[in-house]
């Protein structure tokens, strides 16, 4: 269904920006390519705030060391494996931040990374950047959840009904006609089963497949349902009963 394909990607958005992420530029050394790691934190359109890991990604088998540059500057020397770096973007200040990479091999030759470029944010400017984001996007999941919900339930108002004919999503028995009906594929499921309207009395429930005994039985009493014996409609018959009883010899 459309819908759910909709809130499935806007849900893979608003994850993208929790879980960790790993960029990297084109440019530079094919052999020695630097990448920028998220461990936690916010990262979209080129911002960054949090805790990240910039790392060689595939080094050479021989690379005795590398040394990682901020802003042409250098910050750390790593002389084992794994060559990374960790760091907090609220150890730098606000703003954009190029970094780099420059290996060393056992003979002195060296391997320049690319470059990557970032735009270093605080932590209320994060969280800022994350509403404007995800408040829209949640607009949009509420909004086609509700008709994800809506829609299916209008369509099951229809009083049609073939006796013995489920489809794929199987068959239900109405809690409080006792009538079997089909339950539309569309339907939104909850937890236990799926949201349906009985299309016999308009009674909304969430309910499981039934069992093939549940529905011959059902299927029975619909098959019977003009008689006034069949199905029993609750205290009000009980007590019509009672009462036509003081005419009974």
């Amino acid at each position: 269904m459309k819908i759910n394909r909709m809130t499935l990607y806007l849900g893979a958005i608003i994850l993208a920006l929790v879980f960790p992420l790993t960029v990297s530029a084109q440019s530079g050394s094919e052999e020695f390519v630097l990448g920028l790691t998220r461990n936690f934190g916010y990262g979209g359109l080129n911002k960054i705030q949090g805790n990240f890991t910039l790392k060689i990604i595939s080094p050479p088998e021989d690379l005795d060391r590398v040394e990682f540059y901020f802003d042409e500057v250098l910050i750390a020397v790593v002389e084992n494996e794994p060559f990374h770096y960790k760091f907090h973007t609220s150890d730098f200040s606000e703003g954009l931040h190029r970094m780099s990479a420059v290996g060393y091999l056992p003979d002195g030759q060296s391997l320049e990374s690319n470059r990557i470029s970032k735009d270093f944010l605080s932590s209320d400017q994060a969280w800022g950047e994350t509403q404007q984001l995800i408040g829209p996007l949640l607009i949009g999941v509420a909004v086609l959840t509700l008709l994800g919900i809506g829609l299916p339930l209008l369509f099951n108002r229809e009083k049609n009904f073939a006796l013995g004919t489920y489809g794929p999503a199987g068959g239900v028995v109405c809690p409080r006609c006792q009538l079997p009906f089909s339950r539309l594929m569309m339907s939104p499921n909850i937890v236990t089963g799926k949201l349906v309207r009985c299309p016999h009395c308009g009674k909304l429930s969430v309910l499981a497949r039934a069992s093939q005994d549940k529905l011959m039985a059902a299927e029975a009493r619909f098959s019977n349902k003009d008689q006034p014996s069949a199905i029993s409609t609750g205290e009000g018959d009980l007590k019509k009963q009672i009462d036509d009883s003081r005419f009974e010899e």
